[in-house]
């Protein structure tokens, strides 16, 4: 890339506007030029400071000229996402000091591990399944890509359902469903027959028809968390079921986190429209809005990038609770968090880290600015204050 494009992609990069392969591009220039430094500045400024040198020399935009605070903005969002573990940040602002050496008793991240579960009741490990065509039924053909995510391809010529669970066809015809799950550690991509994407995260599964072919709905059945980019078909409604309440979409791009332990069901809209339902209350939320589920559906805007930062590739806390930063952590690493004081779990963090290194570079970026000390002893991680 030459330099105004490269000064091109900061702008949309800062604005929000840049798409998943412009900031894939982004990422990979400044790994190019800066990933190979193995020492980092001592505090946050600093961290900003530098990166704001480098860019100047390395980007000279012709045409815009864009502000010192600005340029700050953007140095400060690279440095993070280009090396994954640089960047730290906690209310009170305290220095982020050099990384302390990765303790011997690590625990490694997790990464794409997912079970399918055919409508005759067999599992398929798409961990261990090799690429291509896996299984076949009700006229729809599955695939596991390179890239690692599972493909269903309606064959129209032999479409028509088998035996399963009972659908909502409009005749006495029954339709076979799917389950694709993911362990602790896991995650996974699909493209469903009607050629909406679904990423799932750790501990989660959805179970779906084979074929949307002779349905009213795309229901979908959700547990855990994930985000969908939905094909919109006005005729046909997509719907996202959890324990809790119904998502209809409207033309969109959504996450949802519905998991057991977590004591608030959460929506949140990137893009498009939805409807949330549950029980009596129906909410119609916006781009940029969450939903959340306690008794009543409350809606409040969010930093969508925090919430879906788990579906890119990194951890983003903004602000939140170390018991529920951990429980996170604990889904995707396979640990369990012991606390020596219950009143540590309300200390408040706000990081961003890559999901795929080592948790050891997570925690002592934490501890590094924070009250509180970990200690890993194989998957237990005993969480004391300092």
């Amino acid at each position: 890339m030459d330099q105004q494009q490269i000064y091109n992609l900061l702008q949309k990069y800062r604005d929000n506007t840049a798409t998943e392969a412009e900031k894939q591009a982004l990422i990979e220039w400044y790994r190019e030029i800066a990933y190979q430094d193995s020492e980092f500045p001592g505090d946050e400024h600093a961290v900003g400071e530098g990166m704001l040198n480098r860019l100047m020399k390395e980007v000279k935009p012709k045409r815009k000229i864009i502000s010192i605070k600005q340029w700050y903005a953007a140095a400060s969002i690279i440095v993070i996402l280009g090396s994954g573990i640089l960047f730290i940040l906690r209310l009170n602002h305290k220095p982020v000091k050099s990384l302390v050496a990765a303790t011997k008793n690590d625990v490694t991240p997790g990464g794409e591990k997912a079970i399918l579960t055919l409508a005759n009741g067999s599992k398929i490990s798409l961990t261990d399944a090799r690429n291509g065509n896996i299984a076949r039924q009700a006229g729809v053909q599955i695939a596991k890509a390179t890239n690692g995510q599972l493909i269903y391809t309606i064959n129209t010529s032999n479409a028509s359902p088998v035996s399963g669970a009972t659908g909502e066809t409009g005749n006495t015809e029954t339709l076979a469903y799917n389950t694709i799950s993911t362990p602790i550690g896991g995650q996974y991509q699909v493209i469903l027959p009607d050629g909406s994407k679904v990423w799932l995260n750790a501990m989660s599964s959805i179970k779906f028809p084979v074929s949307f072919s002779t349905l009213k709905e795309r229901r979908i059945e959700l547990s855990g968390e994930a985000y969908f980019e939905v094909e919109h078909d006005k005729e046909h409604p997509f719907k996202v079921i959890t324990t809790k309440q119904e998502i209809e979409d409207l033309g969109t791009q959504f996450d949802v986190s519905a998991y057991a332990d977590e004591a608030v069901t959460k929506t949140t809209l990137l893009g498009g429209s939805v409807k949330i339902t549950a029980g009596n209350n129906t909410s119609l939320l916006k781009p940029g809005q969450q939903a959340k589920l306690i008794n009543n559906i409350t809606v409040a805007e969010v930093n969508t990038q925090a919430v879906i930062a788990w579906k890119n590739g990194y951890f983003m806390f903004d602000d939140e609770r170390l018991e529920d930063v951990m429980r996170q952590v604990s889904r995707w690493y396979n640990i369990k968090v012991v606390y020596t004081d219950e009143n540590l779990k309300n200390e408040t963090f706000g990081a961003l880290s890559t999901r795929f290194a080592n948790i050891s570079i997570l925690l002592n970026m934490m501890e590094q600015t924070g009250n509180v000390h970990f200690k890993i002893n194989g998957s237990i991680i005993t969480v004391s204050g300092k």
